[in-house]
């Protein structure tokens, strides 16, 4: 009997060659200039370093997984130049995506049904200079998971690639040992108050590697701006009702 093809495994090679030609059609010459600067978050928040280290691996913890997906992309969008994004489902949406900065033209999709092709692919990404950005998306049932050896691996890789690593996960997968330089957790407030329908993330820094935690933040994303705002009312009244 045939095998089913969503459960093969990955002709990791044929995978390997084909994303090389595809980044290096995208890149020009084949390769990406590295900022060294981090990536920006929002103005107002007091993060280690000013932003999201490059060369670095982050934790994304989402209570539901359009808030976690529209972070991501937000932070993939300014990393400036190709982004992969990895995951089982292949349910990313790139026009959506685009309204977060993320430039469908930047960006590779890879679809990869079993776990440890998608670990794989993620460090294959995070090594190649040429990407500037790579996301790997931990399924919902938790069924993976994703140790403290493999989280090191991936943090290894980015090192030695320069890129911006994230994870994004549920966040009710729970709090594992974790080798990532940060850990956020993103929750959604939704559209209200000044520009209707622009979307509200409730933001923490849980940990940070030579930091402190931080928040909750309460932001706004201004997509016609390209800008992610502080709410400092909003945010003044989180951190009471956390200290309560």
């Amino acid at each position: 009997m045939p095998a089913d093809p969503q459960h093969a495994p990955l002709d990791q090679a044929a995978l390997l060659s084909a994303l090389r030609a595809r980044v290096a059609r995208l890149e020009g010459a084949g390769r990406a200039q590295h900022d060294a600067a981090p990536v920006p978050l929002c103005d107002g928040l007091r993060l280690p370093g000013g932003g999201l280290a490059r060369a670095a691996l982050h934790e994304v913890l989402a209570t539901a997984p359009g808030c976690g997906a529209a972070f991501c992309a937000m932070l993939l969008g300014r990393s400036g130049g190709t982004v992969l994004w990895i995951s089982g489902s292949g349910e990313a949406w790139p026009p959506g995506l685009a309204r977060f900065g993320l430039a469908p033209a930047r960006l590779v999709l890879v679809r990869a049904m079993q776990w440890q092709d998608a670990l794989w692919a993620m460090e294959e990404a995070l090594r190649c200079a040429a990407v500037t950005g790579a996301l790997l998306e931990v399924p919902e049932e938790g069924e993976a998971g994703l140790d403290l050896t493999a989280t090191r691996r991936l943090q290894l890789a980015a090192e030695a690639g320069g890129a911006l690593g994230l994870v994004l996960r549920p966040d009710a997968l729970g709090l594992g040992q974790s080798a990532a330089t940060t850990r956020w957790r993103v929750g959604s407030l939704g559209g209200e108050g000044r520009g209707l329908g622009d979307p509200r993330w409730q933001l923490e820094l849980l940990r940070a590697r030579g930091g402190r935690p931080g928040g909750p933040w309460a932001v706004t994303w201004r997509a016609a701006a390209g800008t992610l705002e502080l709410d400092e009312e909003a945010t003044a009244q989180a951190g009471q009702r956390a200290s309560a």
